[in-house]
Protein backbone atom coordinates (compact mmCIF):
# COMPACT_ATOMS: atom_id res chain seq x y z
CA UNK A 1 0.00 0.00 0.00
CA UNK A 2 1.31 3.97 -1.36
CA UNK A 3 2.18 5.68 1.87
CA UNK A 4 -0.63 8.77 2.48
CA UNK A 5 0.89 12.32 2.12
CA UNK A 6 -0.45 14.73 4.19
CA UNK A 7 -1.50 18.23 3.00
CA UNK A 8 1.44 20.37 4.43
CA UNK A 9 0.14 23.29 6.90
CA UNK A 10 0.61 26.95 5.23
CA UNK A 11 -1.36 28.96 7.66
CA UNK A 12 1.45 30.31 9.20
CA UNK A 13 2.95 31.43 6.10
CA UNK A 14 -0.01 32.85 4.86
CA UNK A 15 -0.80 34.80 7.03
CA UNK A 16 2.79 36.28 7.12
CA UNK A 17 3.01 37.45 3.67
CA UNK A 18 -1.16 39.13 3.87
CA UNK A 19 0.74 41.01 7.13
CA UNK A 20 3.74 41.98 4.57
CA UNK A 21 1.01 43.01 1.97
CA UNK A 22 -0.55 45.44 4.08
CA UNK A 23 2.49 46.68 6.31
CA UNK A 24 4.86 47.19 2.97
CA UNK A 25 2.19 47.66 0.03
CA UNK A 26 3.11 48.46 -3.46
CA UNK A 27 3.44 51.58 -4.72
CA UNK A 28 4.04 53.73 -7.33
CA UNK A 29 4.20 57.27 -8.55
CA UNK A 30 1.76 58.83 -11.84
CA UNK A 31 3.05 61.86 -14.28
CA UNK A 32 0.96 63.70 -16.09
CA UNK A 33 3.53 63.51 -19.51
CA UNK A 34 3.90 59.86 -19.47
CA UNK A 35 2.24 56.58 -18.38
CA UNK A 36 2.60 55.42 -15.18
CA UNK A 37 4.22 51.17 -16.01
CA UNK A 38 2.04 50.11 -13.25
CA UNK A 39 -0.85 51.89 -14.01
CA UNK A 40 -0.39 50.47 -17.26
CA UNK A 41 -0.18 46.77 -16.11
CA UNK A 42 -3.59 47.34 -13.81
CA UNK A 43 -5.18 48.81 -16.94
CA UNK A 44 -4.38 45.41 -18.87
CA UNK A 45 -5.87 43.47 -16.35
CA UNK A 46 -8.94 45.16 -16.10
CA UNK A 47 -9.70 45.55 -19.33
CA UNK A 48 -9.03 41.78 -19.88
CA UNK A 49 -11.08 41.08 -16.42
CA UNK A 50 -7.51 38.88 -15.45
CA UNK A 51 -9.00 36.33 -18.60
CA UNK A 52 -5.63 36.78 -20.94
CA UNK A 53 -2.81 34.51 -21.17
CA UNK A 54 -0.03 37.28 -20.70
CA UNK A 55 3.67 36.66 -21.64
CA UNK A 56 6.34 38.67 -21.21
CA UNK A 57 10.26 39.35 -21.98
CA UNK A 58 12.60 40.01 -19.19
CA UNK A 59 13.50 43.07 -17.38
CA UNK A 60 11.28 45.31 -15.41
CA UNK A 61 8.20 45.35 -17.27
CA UNK A 62 8.31 41.84 -16.82
CA UNK A 63 8.69 42.25 -12.88
CA UNK A 64 5.63 44.86 -12.99
CA UNK A 65 3.65 42.54 -14.97
CA UNK A 66 4.22 40.09 -12.20
CA UNK A 67 3.36 42.71 -9.44
CA UNK A 68 0.45 44.41 -11.26
CA UNK A 69 -1.06 41.81 -12.86
CA UNK A 70 -3.40 40.14 -10.32
CA UNK A 71 -3.55 36.30 -12.25
CA UNK A 72 -5.85 34.93 -10.07
CA UNK A 73 -6.57 32.60 -12.74
CA UNK A 74 -4.65 29.80 -13.20
CA UNK A 75 -2.44 29.00 -16.16
CA UNK A 76 -2.26 32.72 -17.81
CA UNK A 77 1.17 33.44 -17.11
CA UNK A 78 4.05 32.60 -19.28
CA UNK A 79 7.45 33.92 -18.74
CA UNK A 80 11.06 32.88 -18.41
CA UNK A 81 11.24 33.58 -14.92
CA UNK A 82 14.89 34.45 -13.96
CA UNK A 83 16.67 32.71 -17.06
CA UNK A 84 17.20 36.31 -18.38
CA UNK A 85 15.54 35.27 -21.89
CA UNK A 86 14.93 38.46 -23.88
CA UNK A 87 13.16 38.08 -26.61
CA UNK A 88 11.13 35.33 -25.10
CA UNK A 89 7.75 36.99 -25.15
CA UNK A 90 6.82 37.35 -28.41
CA UNK A 91 7.68 34.09 -29.96
CA UNK A 92 5.85 32.50 -26.61
CA UNK A 93 2.66 34.66 -27.11
CA UNK A 94 2.41 33.11 -30.47
CA UNK A 95 2.92 29.47 -29.65
CA UNK A 96 0.07 30.27 -26.80
CA UNK A 97 -2.59 31.62 -29.30
CA UNK A 98 -1.91 28.80 -31.77
CA UNK A 99 -2.04 26.37 -28.35
CA UNK A 100 -5.40 28.52 -27.24
CA UNK A 101 -6.63 30.19 -30.11
CA UNK A 102 -10.14 31.25 -28.72
CA UNK A 103 -8.31 33.01 -25.98
CA UNK A 104 -6.89 36.51 -25.17
CA UNK A 105 -3.47 36.69 -26.16
CA UNK A 106 -1.33 39.80 -24.36
CA UNK A 107 2.40 39.98 -24.59
CA UNK A 108 3.67 42.65 -22.45
CA UNK A 109 7.56 43.38 -24.25
CA UNK A 110 9.97 46.16 -23.22
CA UNK A 111 11.30 47.92 -26.66
CA UNK A 112 14.69 46.55 -26.52
CA UNK A 113 13.14 42.67 -26.23
CA UNK A 114 10.48 43.09 -28.40
CA UNK A 115 13.15 44.40 -31.28
CA UNK A 116 14.99 40.82 -31.28
CA UNK A 117 11.89 38.77 -32.48
CA UNK A 118 10.04 41.71 -34.49
CA UNK A 119 9.94 39.93 -37.62
CA UNK A 120 7.37 37.36 -36.32
CA UNK A 121 5.32 39.91 -37.04
CA UNK A 122 4.90 38.03 -40.49
CA UNK A 123 4.08 35.46 -38.81
CA UNK A 124 0.99 36.30 -37.11
CA UNK A 125 -0.04 38.59 -40.29
CA UNK A 126 -0.05 35.10 -42.12
CA UNK A 127 -1.85 33.27 -40.11
CA UNK A 128 -4.09 35.86 -38.55
CA UNK A 129 -2.76 35.19 -35.30
CA UNK A 130 -5.03 37.88 -32.75
CA UNK A 131 -2.40 38.58 -30.41
CA UNK A 132 -1.90 41.95 -28.82
CA UNK A 133 2.01 43.14 -28.34
CA UNK A 134 1.67 46.22 -25.63
CA UNK A 135 5.28 47.66 -25.62
CA UNK A 136 6.30 49.16 -22.40
CA UNK A 137 8.49 51.75 -24.33
CA UNK A 138 10.73 53.69 -21.89
CA UNK A 139 13.42 53.82 -24.62
CA UNK A 140 16.03 51.89 -22.49
CA UNK A 141 16.76 48.48 -21.31
CA UNK A 142 15.08 49.35 -18.45
CA UNK A 143 16.66 47.20 -15.73
CA UNK A 144 20.31 47.48 -17.01
CA UNK A 145 19.51 51.33 -16.67
CA UNK A 146 18.16 51.15 -13.40
CA UNK A 147 20.98 49.18 -12.53
CA UNK A 148 23.72 52.13 -13.87
CA UNK A 149 21.67 54.60 -12.33
CA UNK A 150 21.31 53.15 -8.92
CA UNK A 151 24.84 51.76 -8.27
CA UNK A 152 26.55 53.56 -11.02
CA UNK A 153 26.46 56.70 -11.37
CA UNK A 154 24.80 56.83 -14.35
CA UNK A 155 27.65 55.63 -16.46
CA UNK A 156 25.13 54.23 -19.06
CA UNK A 157 26.58 51.40 -21.41
CA UNK A 158 24.83 50.48 -24.43
CA UNK A 159 21.21 51.11 -22.08
CA UNK A 160 19.59 53.86 -23.84
CA UNK A 161 17.51 52.99 -26.86
CA UNK A 162 17.21 56.42 -28.60
CA UNK A 163 16.97 55.49 -31.68
CA UNK A 164 13.99 53.49 -31.90
CA UNK A 165 12.19 52.21 -35.18
CA UNK A 166 8.84 53.91 -35.10
CA UNK A 167 6.30 50.88 -34.13
CA UNK A 168 3.75 52.03 -35.60
CA UNK A 169 5.14 51.93 -39.08
CA UNK A 170 7.09 49.19 -38.53
CA UNK A 171 3.93 47.05 -38.04
CA UNK A 172 1.84 48.61 -40.61
CA UNK A 173 4.62 47.53 -42.32
CA UNK A 174 4.05 43.78 -41.59
CA UNK A 175 0.08 44.02 -42.53
CA UNK A 176 -0.12 44.37 -38.56
CA UNK A 177 -2.32 47.24 -36.41
CA UNK A 178 -0.30 49.72 -35.34
CA UNK A 179 -1.35 52.01 -32.40
CA UNK A 180 0.78 54.41 -30.05
CA UNK A 181 -0.48 56.05 -26.85
CA UNK A 182 1.66 58.74 -25.32
CA UNK A 183 -1.33 60.32 -22.08
CA UNK A 184 -2.81 57.79 -19.54
CA UNK A 185 -6.30 59.72 -21.05
CA UNK A 186 -6.15 57.44 -24.03
CA UNK A 187 -4.80 53.93 -22.42
CA UNK A 188 -8.14 52.34 -21.55
CA UNK A 189 -10.05 53.08 -24.54
CA UNK A 190 -6.75 52.17 -26.88
CA UNK A 191 -6.60 49.14 -24.77
CA UNK A 192 -10.52 48.35 -25.59
CA UNK A 193 -10.55 48.74 -28.91
CA UNK A 194 -7.41 46.41 -29.23
CA UNK A 195 -8.65 43.79 -27.20
CA UNK A 196 -11.61 43.65 -28.97
CA UNK A 197 -9.86 43.55 -32.42
CA UNK A 198 -10.16 40.17 -34.19
CA UNK A 199 -6.73 40.41 -35.44
CA UNK A 200 -2.76 40.96 -34.38
CA UNK A 201 -2.16 44.48 -32.57
CA UNK A 202 1.05 46.03 -31.91
CA UNK A 203 0.60 48.95 -29.23
CA UNK A 204 3.79 51.38 -28.58
CA UNK A 205 2.89 52.77 -25.13
CA UNK A 206 5.13 55.56 -23.81
CA UNK A 207 5.74 55.05 -20.29
CA UNK A 208 7.68 57.25 -17.89
CA UNK A 209 11.40 56.34 -18.69
CA UNK A 210 13.01 56.66 -15.25
CA UNK A 211 10.30 54.86 -13.19
CA UNK A 212 12.13 52.27 -11.13
CA UNK A 213 11.08 48.29 -10.38
CA UNK A 214 10.72 48.15 -6.12
CA UNK A 215 11.29 46.16 -4.24
CA UNK A 216 15.13 45.98 -4.86
CA UNK A 217 17.82 44.03 -3.63
CA UNK A 218 21.36 45.86 -3.41
CA UNK A 219 24.48 43.82 -4.36
CA UNK A 220 25.25 41.87 -1.05
CA UNK A 221 22.57 42.51 1.07
CA UNK A 222 20.09 40.64 2.23
CA UNK A 223 16.23 40.21 1.63
CA UNK A 224 15.79 42.08 4.73
CA UNK A 225 17.68 45.15 3.69
CA UNK A 226 15.43 45.70 -0.02
CA UNK A 227 15.50 49.41 -0.73
CA UNK A 228 12.11 50.95 -2.28
CA UNK A 229 9.76 48.97 0.47
CA UNK A 230 8.14 52.02 1.32
CA UNK A 231 7.80 55.79 -0.02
Amino acid sequence: MGRSIEKPDHAELLEHVQSNKTEYPLWYNRSEEYISPQWLIEQTYEISKGEAIVTTDVGQHQMWAAQYYKFDKPHKWVTSGGLGSMGFGFPAAIGAQLGAPEELVVSIVGDGGFQMNVQELASVYEKNLPVKVVIVNNEALGMVRQWQETFYEKRYSESLLTKNPDFVKLAESFGVRGVRVNKEDDVVQVLKDAFEYDGPVVIDCRVIKEEKVYPMVVPGTGLHEMVGVTK
